[in-house]
Formats: structure tokens, sequence, C-alpha cells
């Protein structure tokens, strides 16, 4: 490691697991771990997130929360800042591959993902609109703002009571789909624990990388090979589950 030991790094990493472990909301959690990285320097973020990456992706006791937990409060606006500057640390190092897990890429959305569903008005539905009827207990209604491509739709959306895990599971497995609405889905303490989420966010092409990146610690060794299978996901992706899964790249991709 850099500036901090190894051996001071994984004791911080390891009561930081235990602290997060006893929080039951994972909204909570969440937050705790936010401000935990807050006042920290960058550096320590970066060795932070390689040390808990590495333990996740070893299954050690406690590390899939805290991993889970980071990748949310890194998700947070009021850390965006700091995400960038770890980022850059990392690619100094150059650990590519962590790096681009807190990568978040600009890349444009195509008409087709930014298709306004009809919702039977007879005239164009206005945002304000969209934020209202995404809040409705109208099972009819949300499978039409499911289809919504505005991630503060979506946002109001989930965390609407009426909203079914098998609803967000077919949002995330939807293709086409807009990038930012699967982001608003990793974002949601209350639907990213659920493993099926996580699960579809995985083998959709459309989830950005660095969520992607970022599930793959999380994922059963059946769910590592689908997403090795799946000729449609990112290269990185796929070579991230073949390394988990202890194989070359080469011989699960092809």
């Amino acid at each position: 490691m850099h500036d901090l030991g190894v051996s001071s790094v994984q004791l911080e990493a390891d009561a930081l697991a235990r602290t997060t472990a006893a929080l039951a909301d994972h909204a909570l959690r969440s937050a705790y771990v936010r401000r935990a990285l807050l006042d920290m320097a960058p550096d320590q973020v970066a060795d932070l997130f390689t040390v808990v990456m590495a333990s996740a992706e070893a299954r050690r006791r406690d590390y899939a929360g805290l991993l889970q937990a980071i990748s949310l409060a890194l998700a947070d606006e009021s850390c965006t800042q700091l995400r960038i500057t770890v980022h850059a640390v990392l690619t100094a190092r150059q650990q590519p591959a962590l790096a681009r897990a807190l990568a978040v890429e600009e890349l444009e959305e195509d008409a087709e993902t930014q298709r306004v569903p009809d919702f039977g008005r007879g005239r164009p539905v206005s945002l304000g609109e969209r934020k209202s009827l995404a809040r409705r207990n109208d099972r009819e209604l949300l499978a039409r703002v499911l289809r919504d491509p505005h991630p503060d739709v979506i946002r109001i959306l989930l965390g609407n009571p009426a909203l079914t895990e098998p609803d967000v599971v077919r949002l995330c497995a939807r293709r086409p789909v807009s990038r930012e609405v699967l982001r608003e889905i990793f974002r949601s303490p209350r639907w990213i624990v659920r493993y099926p989420v996580k699960t579809a966010l995985a083998l959709n092409p459309y989830t950005p990388v660095d969520i992607a990146l970022q599930l793959v610690p999380l994922l059963q060794k059946g769910d590592l090979r689908r997403v090795c299978r799946a000729e449609d996901v990112e290269t990185d992706v796929r070579e991230a589950c073949a390394r988990r899964i202890g194989r070359t790249g080469s011989t699960v991709l092809h």
C-alpha cells in the first residue's frame, strides 16, 4: 500500500466492515460510510477501496456488505469530487481495473432509450406530471412509468411502496434502456441490496461499466459464468468475472 501500511489499512477496513454489518438499515450503512470516506484523504480512500474490493472478491465475512455501502456512498452527489480524485490516485498508481470501477463515463444516449412512454392522455406529458404519476398506487400506470427514461422519475418510482422486486428486475433487464436509469437503481439502498437486481444489472450491456465492475465481487459463481458467456457485455466486465472464477479471459470468453 501507499502511505498507510498494509496491516493498518486492513485493520481499518476490518473495523469498518464490523461496524457497517451491525447496522441493519442499508441507507444508514451508506450514510455512515459516506461520512467516514469524506473524513479521509483521497489516497486513504484509494487504499481502503483496494483492500475492500480484494476482500469482497475473496468472500471475506462482512466485506460484501461493506463494498456495497462504499459503492452507494461514492455514488452519492456529495462524494462526486472525492470519487474523481480517488480515480486519479488509482490511475497514477497504475491500477487500471480499480480505477475504471470508479470512472463515470459520459456516454451519449440514443433516441430509443430516451423515448417517453405513452401515458394514454392523447398529448405529451410534462416531466412534472410524470414525477407525480411515479408516486401513484396504480399497477397499470406504474407499468408505464417503469418505461420512463428520466432518472428523476425513476428515482421517485423506486421509492414507491407499490413497486415490487420483479418490477425492478424487469427494469434492470430492459434493452435498450437509459444508462442513467440503471445508475439510479444502483444508487437505491432499497433495491441494490436485492441479489436478483444485482444480477440483472451485471448482465445488461447498457449498465455503465463502473457499476458492473463494482457488482462483480458480489456475484455467485453461476452468475459469474453467465456474465462471462454474455457476448454483448463489456469485455472488461467479462474478464473481471473470468478472473473471479479462476480462469483466463481467453478460456472463458471464446
